[in-house]
């Protein structure tokens, strides 16, 4: 498993826009991606799941991933969080 940190910087709050963008990354990996945010673990291919994360700007987000294209997925995960 291929974790890394990012802080959310890329809108005030998670957003559905948000949400489609992270979804959209996670869909082009062959991996499986999970945010992490206050001890709670969402799959980033539910829009729903990443919706229900209540994080704001500037707070700490942990990206785990597994599989075949687990750290380039997460790091353009990462990087997106970070509005780069």
């Amino acid at each position: 498993m291929f974790r890394t940190e990012a802080v959310f910087n890329c809108a005030n709050n998670l957003t559905p826009d948000v949400a489609a963008m992270l979804a959209g990354i996670a869909e082009r990996y062959d991996a499986r991606l999970e945010m992490e945010y206050a001890g709670k673990r969402v799959l980033l291919d539910s829009l729903i799941g990443i919706l229900s994360v209540p994080c704001r700007r500037g707070d700490a987000l942990a990206i785990l991933a597994e599989g075949e294209d687990a750290q380039a997925a997460a790091e353009a995960i990462a990087r997106a969080l970070s509005g780069r």
